[in-house]
């Protein structure tokens, strides 16, 4: 039995996912329009969400919290809350911000500034791309002593030492190797912290370019745009020719390398021995973004100077938690500069993530494991299907060569596959009876309008278009996390929708 089949009111438009989990990390967008709604901010969507990935939608309990402070701390004009008094210093120092103020409440953050709409802009941007926000289960704790919320949600958690714990499971997925491995917000904020520290310590040594290798997650992408000194981009990841020859002139100058092993939406993988070897001649460091498979999945260690993963993904496996983490290699050159360094940008996690935390990761193995079979099963069955032009997944002929090399036994595989339709996206996405919307990793199958999500401004502009036909990106590009119910129940849903 499929849930939001047999109880279809868990697909209606802003429903949370999970269904009813005042923490959930997703929505329902069930139809074409409603991510089209949703990404132009149209009221008659934005209205219906009772939910959205924290980065991008504030969270019920934030927005409590910001009427409260109008009620009663005066506060008049802008308002940002962060997860650390850390994170609004940095904020200020980093965009100059005049007559900022930061008020404190119970460990709640506030950073107030004076109205000014580039200012505003810059910082809801940079708590986006950073990651550096509250934790839904500390603005929850905070209501709750306030007299604001009646209850606390209640959910099964591990409470005997969830810091040590969730460092530890993640630490034994790695045997013998001693990664130093750091809790973060959000993948987000692992990503920001590594990038931060690096940078300035290859900046002492003059290096001043970051690379972008394959077509990344969108915020990967905007650290780099917006706060390197200089970023310069290789759409693939398959050749190194283009990378060996800019290398070859430039090598010199570059600071390191960002990736996503796989890339996320094609699932590619760099042959990273080969490119190991490239990196060495010059000396550049790897980071490596492992979120779309997982450290239960892939191992880089070999590879990366730095390994970064949302375990809000399959290491949470249920929606239901923001949290990242950063594993620093002790086999890199600048481990002992990055294990001080990065401790000034990552933001700590809240104890009630960890606990919840510490309970998910007890079926991380198991959950990729019975993933993966069916991403295997539900990719064949794409490829094998006419109206389907193509299907991108780690065991495909192009990427399975280069995935087996980091993957962690061989039958193992990417829980995510992304599909190009052959037949006209609206009918058959709006027809689907499967839940669609933001985010992946879960133990449900979880449809994603990707390029409309992550890129609306290329797929809603010719110009826009254009630039995704010359790198290989098709605007209807379906995105499939793919979950442990019965895939023979999931491929006769496709078949509806593809009007077999």
């Amino acid at each position: 039995m499929i849930l939001e089949i047999e109880e279809p009111h868990r697909r209606i438009c802003g429903e949370r996912i999970p269904f009813e989990n005042i923490h959930a990390v997703s929505m329902s967008l069930p139809e074409v329009a409603d991510v089209i709604g949703y990404e132009e901010k149209r009221t008659e969507t934005l209205s219906r969400l009772k939910a959205g990935y924290p980065r991008f939608v504030a969270h019920a309990y934030i927005e409590k919290i910001l009427d409260y402070n109008r009620e009663t701390k005066g506060v008049n004009g802008p308002q940002f809350i962060v997860n650390s008094r850390k994170a609004a210093d940095h904020i200020v120092s980093f965009f100059q911000i005049e007559g900022a103020r930061i008020i404190e409440d119970e460990g709640i953050i506030t950073l107030t500034i004076p109205s000014h709409k580039e200012n505003e802009s810059k910082i809801l941007s940079f708590i986006q791309h950073t990651g550096c926000l509250l934790s839904s289960r500390k603005a929850e704790d905070y209501l709750f002593k306030k007299g604001l919320i009646d209850s606390i949600y209640k959910e099964e958690s591990r409470k005997e030492k969830p810091y040590e714990t969730v460092e530890g499971a993640l630490s034994a997925l790695y045997p013998g190797k001693n990664l130093q491995v750091y809790l973060a917000t959000s993948g987000m904020n692992a990503v920001y912290a590594a990038f931060r520290a690096l940078d300035r310590i290859r900046a002492e040594e003059g290096k001043d370019i970051w690379l972008r290798l394959g077509w990344l997650y969108v915020d990967n992408i905007r650290i780099l745009e917006k706060y390197s000194r200089g970023s310069h981009i290789f759409h693939d990841v398959v050749d190194l020719k283009e990378l060996e020859e800019f290398l070859s002139k430039e090598g010199h100058r570059v600071a390191a390398i960002l990736t996503e092993s796989p890339t996320n939406p094609l699932i590619q993988v760099p042959d990273y021995p080969e490119l190991k070897k490239l990196l060495e001649k010059y000396g550049i460091p790897l980071v490596a973004d492992i979120s779309v498979a997982g450290s239960a999945v892939v191992d880089l260690s070999s590879y990366a100077d730095v390994i970064v993963e949302s375990l809000t993904k399959f290491a949470s496996g249920n929606a239901d938690v923001m949290m990242g983490a950063l594993f620093l290699n002790p086999s890199s050159t600048y481990f002992e500069k990055l294990k001080k360094d990065c401790l000034e940008f990552i933001e700590t996690p809240y104890i009630r993530d960890c606990e919840r935390m510490s309970f998910e990761l007890e079926g991380y193995t198991e959950r990729v494991k019975e993933i993966g079979r069916n991403a295997a099963i539900l990719a064949n069955f794409f490829s094998n299907h006419p109206k389907i032009k193509a299907v991108y997944w780690s065991g495909s002929e192009e990427n399975h060569g280069n995935f087996s090399k980091i993957a962690r036994d061989k039958d193992l595989h990417c829980g995510v596959i992304t599909i190009e339709p052959g037949v006209p996206l609206e009918p058959f996405y709006n027809s689907l009876r499967l839940l669609k919307g933001p985010s992946f990793g879960t133990e449900f199958t979880l449809n994603m309008l990707y390029m409309y999500l992550a890129h609306y401004e290329l797929v809603s502009t010719e110009a826009g278009k254009g630039f995704l036909k010359e790198v290989g990106l098709d605007p209807s590009l379906i995105r499939i996390s793919i979950g442990r119910e019965n895939p023979d129940l999931l491929i006769a849903e496709y078949k509806k929708a593809l009007g077999d």
